[in-house]
């Protein structure tokens, strides 16, 4: 399956699917599993998980969209901050509380979707020009 939006024919909940990279996610949850409670570490791995998310999704899933790449890049920063891990964790209030992330990812899972589903409007249908009869 294609993660490319076709905005012409993609409906809002195809664009949200495509806007989260669930992979690369998944891949940031094992890591952060197996490794030792270590900022620095912890750090590097979020960055070199964000540096390749649009790499990945460029070469690995055919997405071409800019804005898509951007879109779908900052969505892994929002889960992993929404799942208080990577560097998050080691935040403490006021700058992390869970229900902060709870809140950002309802608000990012809801808007940046209606920017990429932009449909193109179907036209009106005209009515029927009327034919002239000449009178003789």
């Amino acid at each position: 399956m294609s993660r490319s939006i076709e905005t012409d024919r993609s409906s809002f909940l195809e664009v949200l699917l495509k806007l989260i990279p669930s992979e690369v996610i998944a891949v940031h949850v094992f890591i952060q599993g197996v490794m030792p409670r270590v900022f620095w570490p912890t750090l590097v791995v979020f960055l070199l998980l964000v540096g390749i998310t649009p790499l990945y999704l460029y070469w690995a899933m055919g997405v071409r969209s800019r804005p898509q790449l951007v879109v779908s890049t900052l969505s892994l920063v929002v889960w992993i901050y929404a799942l208080g891990q990577g560097p998050f964790r080691f935040m403490r209030a006021p700058w992390w509380e869970p229900w902060y992330g709870s809140v950002l990812l309802a608000l990012w899972t809801l808007v940046p979707p209606m920017f990429l589903t932009r449909t193109a409007p179907e036209p009106t249908p005209r009515a029927p020009a009327k034919t002239r009869t000449r009178k003789r």
